[in-house]
Order: structure tokens, then C-alpha cells, then sequence
């Protein structure tokens, strides 16, 4: 999967899981510069390999300090595994949900959230 170069710009990266959403995402938010697709039901145990390609991409998309805009359709169990591997990282990613028929960025969890009272 090749991810095109477009500098001082966020790199949008699609993962659709049973359902399309690129057509969406294309349309609300841009062209995005890879695609992650599996139109049909994953098992548990594709979870880590899906999860695992999903890292990669954004590991590339990454490169070069560009922000990253993730947007997902997918399992649960999925999306945790690929916060974990790209936490770990420390690339600079924006998750989006949809909310109200439009894709919405998600602000991101702070320390003071994470300890705070």
C-alpha cells in the first residue's frame, strides 16, 4: 500500500471493517492517503494482523512529523489494539467519530484527564 507524499499536511488514513465509509470520508473530510478495507465480517483472530497493518500505515503516513487523521469502522477489540501499538509510538494522530452525520474529530485524552481527580 503506497501513501502519498503531500508535505505540511495531515495524512487521512481509512480503515473500513463490513461497512464503506471512504466515500464519506472522502467527501466530508478529503482524499485520504491510504485505505485499509475489509468489506466483510474479520474474525478475533485477524484482529492483531489487521491491527498490526493499520500501525504500519499510520507509521508511514507519520513520518516526517505529519498528523495523522484516523478514521475507523470497525470493531471495538480492533480499535483498541491499534491504540495501543500507535500510542506506544507517539505519533501525532486525530481519531474521528461519527456523530450527527458528519465525521467529528475527537479531542484527544489528556494527562490531567488521565490522573486527574
Amino acid at each position: 500500500m503506497s501513501v502519498q507524499s503531500s508535505p505540511n499536511s495531515a495524512k487521512i488514513v481509512v480503515l473500513e471493517v463490513g461497512r464503506p465509509i471512504v466515500q464519506d470520508v472522502k467527501s466530508m473530510l478529503g482524499e485520504p492517503v491510504a485505505v485499509i478495507s475489509y468489506q466483510r465480517p474479520i474474525t478475533e483472530e485477524e484482529i492483531p494482523k489487521i491491527a498490526s497493518e493499520v500501525y504500519r500505515v499510520v507509521a508511514k503516513a507519520a513520518s516526517g512529523g505529519h498528523e495523522v487523521h484516523l478514521v475507523l469502522s470497525g470493531p471495538v477489540a480492533l480499535a483498541f489494539q491499534i491504540g495501543q501499538l500507535v500510542g506506544l509510538s507517539h505519533y501525532k494522530v486525530v481519531v474521528y467519530q461519527f456523530s450527527g452525520g458528519r465525521y467529528r474529530p475527537v479531542p484527544p485524552v489528556t494527562r490531567e484527564a488521565m490522573f486527574g481527580d
